[in-house]
């Protein structure tokens, strides 16, 4: 596995094409920085594979720690329906994953008194403790992640993403509020 500076290192030398190809023989502008789409996309991935790894020791996947997330945050029972849309994932993932936490005892789920197919997941005892857990070496990485930045960056950075986010309608809703609850927690 590449370091983390040698890959970053790497990834900056990926020239983008900045104009398009040109058959006939033209030229082709080449910026030697890569796209930002590219560039996030690549911490992304960092991020999933160093969350999955600290992830590991406690038995939990990424999906399933987002899965948890989710449901501490909103601090009420959710179908399976509202988890996938919180979690952006499929319906038919997010059974897989819930299926797997309530195996753990991680969770449990009880029939909704109004809708007889739908049963709403909430936090065990034990869900509380993993989470907390999990949510510990996930900041860790976290910090290493940032170690780089001073406070003001930081805080500069992840104005930034979530600026970048809802302009792309993606979640973090604009109050202060909820979306501080939500983005604390959730991968």
């Amino acid at each position: 596995m590449q370091q983390p500076e040698v890959a970053a290192e790497a990834c900056a030398r990926i020239p983008r094409m900045a104009g398009a190809d040109d058959s006939a023989g033209g030229a082709v502008s080449v910026s030697a920085e890569p796209r930002i789409s590219y560039v996030i996309a690549r911490l992304e991935r960092a991020i999933r594979a160093a969350i999955n790894e600290r992830l590991r020791p406690h038995g939990l996947t990424t999906l399933q720690y987002t899965t948890l997330s989710v449901l501490a945050s909103r601090g009420q029972p959710l179908s399976n329906a509202q988890l996938a849309r919180r979690a952006y994932m499929t319906p038919q993932a997010m059974i897989e994953v819930l299926t797997a936490l309530e195996t753990k005892g991680l969770i449990r789920r009880e029939p909704h008194p109004n809708h007889r197919r739908v049963y709403p997941a909430s936090l065990t005892e034990e869900g509380h403790r993993v989470l907390a857990s999990c949510d510990a070496v996930v900041e860790a990485m976290e910090q290493e992640m940032l170690a780089a930045l001073d406070p003001a960056e930081r805080a500069a950075f992840r104005e930034w993403l979530t600026t970048c986010v809802r302009a792309l309608h993606a979640g973090l809703p604009s109050d202060g509020g909820a979306s501080a609850a939500i983005s604390t927690r959730a991968p």
